[in-house]
């Protein structure tokens, strides 16, 4: 075997006597997810196996590890990430313990997109960058400039980016939207994409076009099925959901209902994954009533929508719980959005109308409280970062 050397620079060959295609099918693919971070910092040839765009279908986990939920907690201008269990058939009785696995600096962090494969688009100010939660990896995105104006000069909120996949070209790609307005005159807006590599070199900014000119109005969005979702403020302060197709980055607009409106208006409207559908939902904590909506025909833009009341001791006296995503096909999970002692997680089942309670076990969540979390079901641990 060979020794690297420092003034050579010549990459370690451990590898030499075993087959590579042999180390990763029969070892690296057995590894749980942080192991393999450790081995992708052992040599170059390690990393660049892991960074296979393909990885994942060539090489599969022979028992790959259960969705999670994904929690994210601001605490003084710094990031949390913990995962807890997801349980499919949740006890009233039981208890779940959240995992940290990273903190970030501080960096004022504003906004998070939900995971994708594994990955987060994290937003803090006008800046944008990729996170990878169990790895603690970042690719910071670079800066755009808006008709002239460096990005370190524009003013808070108007940027939002946000995260998705195409799952038939296999691509990351962040969409930016900047807006700028001085009162009440609006004197441009730009839409910005980027696609992500194999590397982290040579990111680039394109920008596109909509006929619409709208923007981002809210914290949440979500990718189905290569389409991301979110919540948009277009003219005369009318609210939508746009559609941007990953593949072909065109943008298209639903029609939503006034009830719907008020809610995007608000801050308190939820799009969630609704078997395979997208879903929008919003739960009322004085009233305990959760509105569901549901996009039964994308090109019709029909609606159903669906309304729940919802009643449980751990909701009294508690404010501000609102939806996180959908787990199977019937269980909605809701969840305080600030740290309290005791923490939990409601699971209702849309079919049967039972609801259950799950306390929620994190040193983090009893010692800071009214800290701003968001939770997302189904998150898979990945070590990719591109």
């Amino acid at each position: 075997m060979k020794r690297p050397s420092s003034i050579s620079g010549e990459e370690t060959k451990y590898l030499d006597r075993i087959p590579v295609d042999l180390v990763i099918s029969n070892i690296f693919s057995r590894l749980p997810v942080k192991s393999k971070a450790q081995c992708r910092c052992v040599s170059k040839l390690w990393s660049s196996i892991f960074r296979h765009p393909n990885y994942d279908q060539l090489f599969p986990i022979k028992t790959p590890a259960p969705p999670r939920i994904l929690f994210t907690i601001d605490v003084a201008g710094e990031c949390f990430f913990y995962s807890s269990p997801q349980p499919h058939n949740p006890d009233e009785n039981s208890s779940l313990v959240a995992t940290l696995h990273h903190r970030t600096g501080n960096t004022k962090f504003y906004k998070i997109c939900g995971p994708v494969c594994g990955l987060v688009c994290r937003q803090y100010n006008s800046v944008g960058l990729i996170y990878n939660p169990i790895t603690g990896e970042s690719l910071n995105l670079p800066k755009l400039s808006l008709n002239g104006i460096d990005q370190s000069e524009w003013l808070f909120d108007k940027a939002r980016y946000s995260f998705g996949y195409d799952p038939i070209d296999k691509q990351f790609k962040v969409l930016c939207i900047t807006w700028m307005r001085t009162g009440s005159q609006h004197l441009s807006d730009e839409y910005h994409v980027l696609t992500l590599g194999t590397g982290n070199k040579n990111l680039l900014w394109r920008k596109i076009q909509c006929c619409t000119i709208h923007f981002s109005s809210d914290d949440t969005a979500i990718c189905i099925d290569g389409v991301l979702y979110y919540p948009a403020e277009i003219y005369k302060g009318k609210r939508t959901i746009v559609c941007f197709d990953v593949r072909s980055e065109k943008f298209s607009f639903t029609n939503i209902d006034r009830d719907m409106a008020v809610k995007i208006k608000s801050g308190t409207l939820t799009l969630i994954d609704y078997k395979g559908k997208l879903g929008a939902c919003s739960f009322e904590f004085d009233t305990n009533l959760l509105e569901l909506w549901v996009l039964e025909d994308a090109k019709q833009n029909k609606w159903s929508k669906h309304i729940h009341g919802i009643s449980h001791p751990l909701l009294e006296g508690t404010s501000h719980v609102r939806p996180a995503g959908m787990i199977g096909s019937c269980q909605l999970v809701l969840y305080p959005s600030f740290t309290q002692d005791p923490f939990f997680i409601l699971y209702y089942n849309l079919e049967s109308k039972i609801i259950t309670g799950v306390k929620l076990e994190a040193p983090l969540f009893k010692k800071f409280h009214g800290c701003r979390i968001q939770a997302f079901p189904n998150y898979v641990e990945d070590v990719k970062l591109m």
